[in-house]
C-alpha cells in the first residue's frame, strides 16, 4: 500500500480553496480539491491565512484542518511531506523559503507566477534545485488532455514542418496572457526573437495589453493574439504547417484537422479538405488541479519522477513574459 502523504495548503484565497465555490465548477478548482478528491493519497494536515474571512471558509470545508495565521505556524507545527502555495505572488518566494526550511517537505506546489520578479523567480528555482525539493507550478493548460493531442500532432508531423502558430486570448498579459505564452512554449518551445506592441485600448485591472510575434529556430513564426477584454473568455489556437492545419477551441474542447489537397480551380494550387475532428474532455469534465497533484504526490516520493511543469519551466515562461512586456514598451 502506499503511504499516504501528509499536505499544508498556504493560501486559502480561490486557488487554494474558493474556486471551487464558484457556481458551475463540476471538476475540482483548487489545490484543496485537488488533495480531498485524491484522498487514497494525501491528509490535509494545515491550512494558513491571515484573513478572517477565507480562515471561517476553510474551517467549514475542513473542520478537521487547523487554520494557521501564516506559514511559519504551520510549518512549526505540522511538518507536512508536501506544501501549497497560493498566497499572492508577491509573497511566494517567502513562503517557499520557510518551506524549504522545513526538514520534512518533499515537494512543493506553487501557483503561478513563480514571483512578481523575475529575480525573485530564479533565486526560488536555485533555492528548491540547491535543496533538492522539486516544485509543480500551475500552468494548468499543460495538464488539459486537448492541449496533450494538440502538442503531438504538432511533433509527430501530422501537419508537416509548422510555418505558423497562433494563440489567442484576452487582455491581460500577468494573468492570461501568461497562460497564454506557456502555452506556446509547451507546443513549440522557445522562440529565438520576439516583437511586441503594446494595446492601451485594451488595459484593464492595471496590466498591459500586449501582441506579440515571434520566431523559431525551425524557421516558423508564433502570434500572440490579443481577443479584447477580460470578460470575453476566448482561447484559441491555430497551428498551420506544409502538409494542412489544426484549428482549436478551448471552450468547446474541439481540436479540427485539414490536410492541404489538390485545389480543383486553380492550377498548381492547393485548399485544405477536412481530414477529422475531435473531442476532448473539458475543464468542466476534468480536473487540471488533481492531474497536478498526482504528479506531485510522484514526485515527494521520487523527485526524479515526470513533471508537466516544474520550476525551471516556469522561470521560463517568465523570462518570456517578461521580455514580451520589455519589447512593448513595460518595464
Amino acid at each position: 500500500m502506499t503511504e499516504m502523504l501528509t499536505a499544508g495548503v498556504i493560501g486559502l484565497g480561490k486557488a487554494g480553496s474558493r474556486f471551487d465555490e464558484e457556481p458551475g465548477r463540476v471538476a475540482p478548482w483548487s489545490h484543496t480539491g485537488a488533495y480531498l478528491a485524491l484522498s487514497d493519497r494525501f491528509r490535509i494536515v494545515g491550512a494558513a491565512d491571515p484573513d478572517p474571512a477565507n480562515a471561517e471558509r476553510y474551517r467549514q470545508r475542513c473542520p478537521d484542518v487547523a487554520v494557521h495565521p501564516d506559514a511559519d505556524s504551520l510549518l512549526a507545527e505540522i511538518k507536512p511531506d508536501v506544501v501549497s502555495i497560493c498566497t499572492p505572488a508577491g509573497r511566494h518566494r517567502a513562503d517557499l523559503e520557510a518551506a524549504l526550511a522545513c526538514p520534512s517537505v518533499k515537494a512543493v506546489w506553487c501557483e503561478k507566477p513563480l514571483a512578481t520578479s523575475f529575480g525573485d523567480a530564479q533565486a526560488m528555482v536555485t533555492a528548491a534545485q540547491r535543496r533538492g525539493v522539486p516544485m509543480v507550478v500551475t500552468y494548468n493548460r499543460r495538464w488539459l488532455p486537448l492541449w496533450r493531442r494538440v502538442r503531438e500532432l504538432i511533433h509527430n508531423g501530422t501537419i508537416g514542418d509548422l510555418v505558423c502558430l497562433r494563440i489567442a486570448a484576452p487582455n491581460r498579459l500577468y494573468s492570461i496572457g501568461s497562460h497564454a505564452l506557456d502555452l506556446m512554449r509547451f507546443l513549440v518551445g522557445d522562440p529565438q526573437a520576439i516583437t511586441s506592441l503594446a494595446l492601451p485600448r485594451f488595459e484593464e485591472t492595471g496590466e498591459p495589453a500586449v501582441a506579440a510575434m515571434f520566431t523559431y529556430p525551425s524557421g516558423a513564426y508564433g502570434i500572440l493574439q490579443v481577443t479584447g477584454f477580460r470578460a470575453q473568455l476566448v482561447i484559441e489556437a491555430e497551428a498551420i504547417g506544409r502538409r494542412g492545419r489544426l484549428t482549436v477551441r478551448e471552450d468547446s474542447s474541439r481540436l479540427t484537422i485539414e490536410r492541404f489537397g489538390k485545389h480543383p480551380e486553380y492550377e498548381g494550387y492547393e485548399r485544405l479538405v477536412a481530414a477529422g475532428e475531435g473531442r476532448y474532455a473539458s475543464l468542466a469534465q476534468v480536473s487540471v488541479f488533481v492531474a497536478a497533484a498526482a504528479e506531485l504526490a510522484e514526485l515527494a516520493r521520487d523527485p526524479k519522477a515526470p513533471c508537466s511543469s516544474d520550476g525551471a519551466s516556469a522561470l521560463a515562461t517568465q523570462a518570456l513574459i517578461q521580455a514580451v512586456a520589455a519589447t512593448a514598451g513595460y518595464g
